[in-house]
């Protein structure tokens, strides 16, 4: 019986030892993919400059190019999409999700220009067109280069072993993905 005791304590005392392997592991994975989502947040410097800020000037940009668009009759399927995609921004709150809705933009707003581009319009319009795309495009460029993406091209690095996958898959690690 003492015996059985004996395996018992030993089997209970390595559990307990993976577990606190597997928490521990979780809180530094966490404090990781906390600060990255601070800098995508608040951006490196906690200056605001950060890709939320500028996926905002997108969404921004965005509404006025929509309304835009109705004022000069323009409908289309893009447009329809640009729509939708500015009506969920809002209720967005998970980097995934951020980074799922930019892709989308990016697929459709550029084809949207175009379209509005290709009917009559006046020279103030075709003013704020430019003002609307060049917020785009300056959004994009800065978001390509945001040292956002390189954080979380690192942690992506350093996660890549089987013992991270492990603890992220077992511990629910929050996921966070790059802008590109």
């Amino acid at each position: 019986m003492t015996q059985k005791k004996s395996i018992i304590i030993k089997i209970a005392v390595v559990l307990i030892m993976i577990f606190a392997s597997l928490m521990n592991g979780h809180l530094q994975l966490n404090r990781k993919v906390d600060k990255i989502e601070d800098v995508f947040t608040n951006g490196e410097n906690k200056d605001n400059l950060s890709i939320k800020y500028d996926l905002q000037k997108i969404d921004d940009s965005m509404s006025y190019f929509l309304s835009l668009a109705k004022v000069n009759h323009v409908e289309s399927e893009n447009i329809k999409k640009l729509d939708q995609l500015h009506k969920e921004f809002d209720t967005i709150d998970a980097i995934v999700d951020y980074s799922k809705w930019y892709k989308e933009v990016k697929a459709v707003y550029p084809l949207a220009f175009s379209q509005v581009r290709s009917v009559q319009i006046s020279k103030q319009h075709e003013e704020m067109l430019n003002k609307y795309e060049a917020t785009y495009n300056s959004s994009i460029h800065t978001i390509s280069y945001s040292p956002y993406n390189q954080y979380v091209e690192e942690y992506e690095k350093e996660t890549d072993g089987i013992l991270a996958k492990l603890i992220i898959n077992i511990t629910g690690v929050k996921k966070v993905t790059t802008f590109d």
